[in-house]
């Protein structure tokens, strides 16, 4: 089955930087008859998955705990590879560009990772900049900028651990957008999210789509969301189905 999340768009120069008039170049993000088995002795976790994203979109999926979305997800953001199919992004994989890859995903994982407990706001900041490879002139700009725009300015020298978990959720989708990606992988993003946080991430996914990113959000079905997306999907026995 093929799941496709279109919306008529202007293809902005940056589309062209990377087509190269090839079909499969064409979207930011695809999965290809993607499969992937964690035992031989159980169903595979994800059965062919078929899944397109065109500039300017965005997708959610559902599904119980344990269905296989976080490792969509972490396949989609070339952290594992599956055992069949393949995962692009501009029709790079990332075992051909790996570089080039993570340069455009940005994936914000569930739970409370990736934060060093003794750095303050800013500092985790700029650290998260480095890692990201922005260059060294524009990480201050980077980091004010976020500051400002996830309304943390007065946490900056807040150390982590001394955040409640909203802040810190709030921060680690500070670091998710900051690096200014095409492609954003979002994992159960709500989680301990106040109605502020929730707006503040609201905003922010509306500057990736009004710059022509893509946003894939995964999320347990019975999960509240109050914005529209343009697909949504549920992932049973390995399979996108419509809700």
């Amino acid at each position: 089955m093929s799941a496709t999340a279109t919306r008529t768009t202007v293809r902005p120069p940056l589309a062209a930087e990377h087509r190269r008039g090839d079909p499969a170049r064409d979207f930011p993000l695809t999965l290809r008859g993607v499969s992937k088995r964690w035992s031989k002795k159980q169903a595979p976790v994800l059965d062919e998955v078929e899944l397109t994203l065109d500039l300017g979109t965005s997708t959610w999926i559902g599904g119980r705990n344990g269905t296989g979305k976080t490792t969509l997800l972490r396949i989609a953001a070339g952290l594992i590879e599956p055992d069949r199919g393949r995962a692009a992004v501009w029709g790079y994989t990332p075992r051909e560009n790996r570089g080039r890859y993570q340069r455009l995903v940005s994936f914000l994982p569930a739970g409370d990772r990736g934060l060093y407990a003794r750095l303050t706001v800013r500092r985790q900041l700029g650290f998260w900049a480095r890692i990201a490879l922005i260059p060294g002139s524009e990480i201050d700009a980077r980091v004010e900028a976020a500051l400002d725009a996830f309304a943390m300015g007065e946490l900056a020298d807040r150390r982590v651990d001394r955040m409640s978990m909203g802040q810190r959720q709030r921060l680690r989708i500070a670091m998710t957008f900051m690096t200014e990606p095409e492609v954003v992988l979002l994992d159960e993003p709500l989680t301990s999210l106040d109605a502020d946080g929730a707006e503040i991430l609201d905003r922010a996914i509306d500057g990736l789509l009004a710059r022509h990113g893509v946003l894939l959000w995964c999320s347990p079905s019975g999960e509240e969301l109050a914005r529209e997306f343009d697909a949504r999907w549920l992932l049973e026995r390995g399979r996108l189905v419509a809700p």
